[in-house]
C-alpha cells in the first residue's frame, strides 16, 4: 500500500527547474524496513507539473472533491461494517472469486498478475502525487519503494514543512492525487475491457460460446469433455459467455429437481424396490434417489412420485425424457428423474470440439465436396459426430466444477496454435481485472482514516479547510477520528476473516 509521506525531508520551493537531473541512488535497511529511494525521475516529473500546472490544479481540485465524498461513503461503510449492519465480508469473498483463479487457487499466474499488478497501482498512484506536488511548485527530494515487516508501498518524499505552511486545499489537493489517480485508473481499466471485444474483433468471436482453456487433472469434468472445448448449453439454456455460464450453474442449485429426466427400464423399478424395502427405505452408499414423473402413456399403474434407489451411473447414459404430460418412453419403460441433494446435482452440458484436428479435416472434406460426393458422405459425417460433440449429465457439485475449470468468451477464429491463441484474451482480460481490483483495493484502502495512511492527512486537512476550529481543537479531534477509524477497522478485518 503506498505510504503516508509524513516523516520526508526535501529541499525548499524553487520557482526553477535545476539544469540537470540527478541520478543517485540509496537505501536505508532495518529489522522490520528497508526501501530504495530513486533520484532519476525528480525533473522529468517536476517539469511535467510546473509546465502545465493551472490545469493540473483544476484535474486535481475535481479528485479531491471526489476523495472527500470517498472518505464519507466509505468512513459511513465502516461504521455500518463494525456493528453488523453490512456485510462487508459478502463483497470481499465476492472480490477474491473474480481476482483469484477458480476455486480460490493462487496459481502461479494469479500470483505473478498480483505483484504486477500492485506495482503499476502503486507507480500510479504516487505519480499522482508527485505531479500534484510540481503544480503547486514543490520540487519532489525523492522517490522510494519500500517493503515495511512482508508489505510492499512506495512513497514520494516532499517537503512537510512546506505543505502544512501552504493553504489547505492546495495540501489537500496532493494528499487526494494518490486516490484520484487510482480511481482514474480503474475507470481505464473498464474502459479497456469493454472496449477488448472490438479491439479482438478481426481474430476472435466474442459470446458465441464458452471455450475451456483447462480443466483440473482432480475435476470430475476431466472425464467427459477435453480443453479447447466449447460449452454450448447447460440443461438446454444456451452459453454465450462466462456470465451466462456461472448464472445459469446458480440457478440450478435452486432446484429441487432437474428440468429433465430419464427413460429406465421397470427391471430396474422393480430390482429398487426390493433393494429399498431390504435397507428400510433408505439408499445404499453407491445407488441415489430417483421419484417417477408424471407421464401420461405409462404411469396409469404405477404411483406417482414414488422414490426408487438407482445407480447414478447407469441412469446418466440412458435416453433422457422431458418433464411433462409425454415422457417419450417406451411402454416397458418409466421416466424418473433424480432427487438433488445439496452438492450434488444432475446437469446436462452440451459440447462442442471445432478446434480438435479430426473434427477441423472433416469440416474442409465436407467443404470441398461436390453435392453428389456430399451425400454419400452423410454416413461418415454422421458417425463422427460423437467425436466433434456432444451432451453428457454432469452428476455433483456442479458449482465447484464449474469454479475449477479455466474458461474464456472469446473464440479464435484461426484455429492454428490453439493452445497459445485462446489464452491471449484471457491473459489480457484477467490482467486488467487484476489492476482494477488491485487499483480499488489501493484506493479504499487509503481512503480509510487510519493512522500513516493518506485517509489521515486527508481528514486533517478537511478539518483545517472546512472548520472553524483551533488548530489545538482540530488536533484533538483528528486523534479522536483517527483512533476510532483503526479500532474499527481492525474490527472490520476480523469480521471478514472470522
Amino acid at each position: 500500500m503506498a505510504g503516508r509521506r509524513s516523516r520526508i525531508r526535501a529541499r525548499p520551493q524553487s520557482s526553477s527547474v535545476p539544469a540537470s537531473p540527478t541520478y543517485r541512488r540509496s537505501s536505508s535497511r532495518s529489522f522490520w524496513y528497508c526501501d530504495f529511494k530513486i533520484y532519476y525521475f525528480n525533473e522529468v516529473l517536476f517539469n511535467l507539473g510546473w509546465r502545465y500546472s493551472r490545469f493540473l490544479k483544476v484535474w486535481f481540485s475535481v479528485g479531491a472533491c471526489f476523495c472527500l465524498i470517498a472518505l464519507v461513503v466509505i468512513s459511513t461503510l465502516l461504521i455500518f461494517s463494525s456493528t453488523g449492519n453490512f456485510n462487508l465480508k459478502k463483497y470481499v469473498s465476492f472480490w477474491l472469486d473474480t481476482f483469484f483463479s477458480p476455486g480460490r487457487r493462487i496459481s502461479i499466474l494469479d500470483l505473478v498478475l498480483l505483484i504486477f499488478s500492485t506495482l503499476i497501482s502503486i507507480a500510479f498512484h504516487e505519480i499522482g502525487h508527485a505531479i500534484s506536488a510540481s503544480s503547486e511548485g514543490l520540487q519532489i527530494e525523492y522517490i522510494a519503494i519500500f517493503l515495511a515487516v512482508l508489505f510492499p508501498g512506495a512513497l514520494v518524499a516532499l517537503n512537510y514543512d512546506f505543505l502544512h505552511n501552504s493553504s489547505p486545499f492546495s495540501s489537500l489537493r496532493i494528499y487526494c492525487a494518490g486516490i484520484w489517480h487510482n480511481l482514474v485508473f480503474c475507470a481505464g481499466c473498464l474502459l479497456a475491457i469493454s472496449l477488448l471485444p472490438s479491439i479482438l474483433y478481426p481474430f476472435y468471436t466474442h459470446n458465441q460460446g464458452l471455450i475451456i482453456l483447462g480443466v483440473p487433472k482432480d475435476s470430475t469434468l476431466s472425464n467427459y469433455i477435453p480443453p479447447h472445448s466449447i460449452i454450448t448449453s447447460i440443461d438446454g439454456s444456451k452459453i454465450k459467455n462466462s456470465e451466462d455460464f456461472f448464472a445459469i450453474i446458480s440457478q440450478n442449485k435452486s432446484r429441487i429437481s432437474p428440468s429433465f429426466g430419464f427413460c429406465v427400464p421397470n427391471s430396474w423399478i422393480d430390482a429398487s424396490s426390493i433393494l429399498t424395502k431390504g435397507n428400510n427405505g433408505d439408499c445404499l452408499e453407491k445407488f441415489s434417489l430417483f421419484k417417477t414423473l408424471n407421464c401420461g402413456n405409462n404411469s396409469t399403474n404405477l404411483q406417482l412420485d414414488k422414490k426408487h434407489c438407482l445407480i447414478a451411473g447407469d441412469v446418466a447414459v440412458v435416453m433422457k425424457c422431458s418433464v411433462g404430460d409425454n415422457c417419450a418412453c417406451l411402454k416397458e419403460e418409466l421416466c424418473v428423474t433424480p432427487v438433488q441433494f445439496p452438492g450434488m446435482y444432475w446437469t446436462e452440458i452440451s459440447y462442442s470440439k471445432p478446434y480438435a484436428s479430426k473434427c477441423v479435416q472433416n469440416k474442409i472434406n465436407v467443404l470441398n465436396l461436390n453435392p453428389t460426393q456430399n451425400s454419400n458422405s452423410n454416413s461418415n459425417s454422421d458417425s463422427n459426430q460423437d467425436s466433434c460433440g456432444g451432451s453428457f449429465v454432469h452428476v455433483g457439485d456442479t458449482y465447484l466444477m464449474a469454479r475449477n475449470i479455466k474458461v474464456s468468451s472469446y473464440l479464435p477464429r484461426i484455429k492454428l496454435f490453439i493452445s497459445l491463441s485462446a489464452y491471449i484474451p484471457y491473459l489480457i482480460e484477467k490482467a486488467l481485472v487484476s489492476l482494477f481490483h488491485v487499483s480499488v483495493a489501493l484506493s479504499v484502502v487509503n481512503c480509510l482514516p487510519v493512522y500513516y495512511l493518506d485517509g489521515e492527512s486527508i481528514l486533517e486537512m478537511s478539518l483545517y479547510y472546512f472548520t472553524r476550529l483551533t488548530r489545538r481543537q482540530c488536533n484533538k479531534f483528528l486523534r479522536f477520528c483517527l483512533f476510532g477509524g483503526t479500532v474499527l477497522s481492525i474490527i472490520s478485518f476480523l469480521r471478514i476473516l472470522f
